[in-house]
This record gives C-alpha cells, structure tokens and sequence, in this order.
C-alpha cells in the first residue's frame, strides 16, 4: 500500500498553548491503535527470526568466496565477506518487516483493519526500494563501524557522532519509503527535511519513553538474575524454581521486545503522518508536537 506524497507541507504547531507530551503518552497513543491490531505484534518476532535465518544463509557464501580469495587463515577475507553478506541480508528482511508494520499503522489510520498476511504483502510489493535501502543503510553502518575499529579512541567519537546523525537523518525513511516513490538517497533528504522542518525534539519526552522502556523490561530480567542464581544453588527446590523463573523471565522479556518494537514502528508511521501533513484520526495532533516541533513553516512540497 503505498500513499501519494502529501501536499499539505508540515502542519502549524498547535494553539492554545498546549503542553509538550511525555513519552507516556505518545506509547500510550500507539498503543491504543496497535491493541486494535494485536496480530501484528508477531511481525517482530517473525522479523527477528528471518532476519537470523538470512544473515546465517548468506554468511556460508560470502565465507567460501572469501575463502577463495585469500585463503582461511587468520585475518582472511572468508569472516570479512560472510559477515558484511550476513549484515546485508539481516538488514534488508528487518526494513522489510519494519515496512510492513508501518503499513499496517497506515491502514489503522486511514480507517482500514490491517492483517497480519495483507501487511506482508504490500511490503513485498516494495521490496525493489526495500533492498536499495538496505543495501545503503547496511553499507553507512559498516563503513562506521570500520571508522571505529581502525582510528581507535579517535574512531570511537567519530563513530558516535556519525551513527548519530544517520540515525536522525534516516529517522522516517522507512515511512518515506511505505508513503512516497523515491529513491533511498531521495528518502534520506525527505525525511532528514521533515526532521529539520519540525525539530525541536523534546529530550525530556525522548528520556521518559526510553525510562519506561527500561522500567517494564526490569522485572523480566530480574527473574532471569534470580532464576540463574537459584539453579545455581544446587539444591532440587532452587533448581525447579529457578528453571521457572528464567522460562518466565525471558517470556516477558521477548513479549515486551515485540510489544515496544510493533509501538516503535507505529509511532514512526504516526509521527510521520503529523510532519508531513496527512490526517492522523482518533490521535490528539498535540501529542506529536512535542516530538518535532515545527521552528517556523517551511515552503509546502509540490
């Protein structure tokens, strides 16, 4: 499914003098349109596992022909090779299941019911900009990540910095992507002009989502702590206890890592859909204006 570029340009801030939101409330709108579509939940989750299958998979080629190159000893290109091809293939099937979330936002928000198969099915519809994306993104993340590892302490910093502006600047592509008909490096200006035209972003609502992430995760990982150790202790009540506590542990842990990526992928869409003008029904618009806040208005697109 793939949405006409808006003509709207970006909104005005609200009036009235209305409060920045918190995290909690932009989850909480997220939230209230994802509990319509619980099914897609499991794109995470399904995402998370192909994604694993296709790095696996185009690892054993890159390795052989890597292999062929320069041999399998220390420091030969046969790792080098099946890596970056892993890289490129978990890449490209995590935007691709990110798209299909974003598209079932899209769909809630224009008043449809998306399912779990129709989702998948119009991303696939997009794999062509899906895979160039990937390519591009997978490529910035390793020429960082080499930055890194070669310049040292010195690469560290620049690594940083670099990996935080790609993220800023790539923060709405795969809305971009889902929405418009460009290009990637067309995508990046897109959404890096959405960003600016809006920025303002309010670091205390940034904290606050990232804190309650990390709260509701606590608990989880607690049992998990508590499990090891009481298996750990030796004893047949510990280990029976702890067994149960590090199953339930990492239950709860893997439900709120779909839960919060599936809310992730639906706030993009939604903070998206305000930037770039198109109606978000059933949301309050002023719980996006403390996300991007426009500076002043900007020229409206064509």
């Amino acid at each position: 499914m793939t949405m006409q570029p808006s003509s709207y340009g970006v909104p005005p801030p609200p009036s009235g003098g209305t409060s920045r939101p918190t995290g909690k409330a932009l989850l909480s709108a997220s939230w209230r349109m994802l509990r319509q579509d619980r099914e897609l939940v499991w794109l995470p989750a399904v995402g998370s596992v192909a994604g694993l299958l296709a790095a696996a998979i185009l690892f054993v080629p890159g390795w052989f022909l890597g292999a062929a190159i320069g041999g399998t000893h220390d420091n030969s290109w046969s790792g080098v090779l099946g890596g970056v091809l892993a890289v490129f293939g978990a890449t490209i099937v995590g935007i691709y299941f990110q798209a299909a979330l974003v598209i079932g936002a899209n769909i809630r928000a224009d008043g449809g019911d998306p399912t779990f198969g129709g989702c998948l099915r119009s991303a696939w519809a997009l794999r062509g900009p899906i895979v160039r994306w990937g390519l591009l993104t997978a490529t910035v993340g390793i020429a960082i990540r080499a930055i890194e590892e070669r310049f040292g302490f010195i690469g560290s910093i620049l690594g940083f910095l670099g990996g935080l502006a790609w993220a800023i600047a790539s923060f709405l592509v795969v809305p971009v992507l889902v929405a418009e008909d460009l290009g990637p490096i067309e995508s990046v200006k897109r959404s890096s002009h959405l960003i600016k035209a809006t920025w303002g972003t309010s670091l205390r609502t940034t904290l606050r989502y990232g804190f309650m992430q990390f709260a509701l995760t606590v608990l989880p990982v607690a049992a998990m702590v508590v499990g090891a150790i009481a298996v750990d202790s030796g004893s047949t009540a510990g280990t029976v206890i702890g067994v149960v506590l590090v199953l339930a542990g990492a239950a709860g842990f893997l439900v709120l890592a779909m839960v919060f990526a599936a809310i992730g992928s639906y706030a993009r869409a939604l903070i998206y859909r305000y930037a770039s003008g198109r109606p978000v029904p059933g949301i309050d618009p002023t719980l996006f204006a403390g996300v991007f806040q426009p500076k002043r208005r900007r020229r409206r697109f064509a």
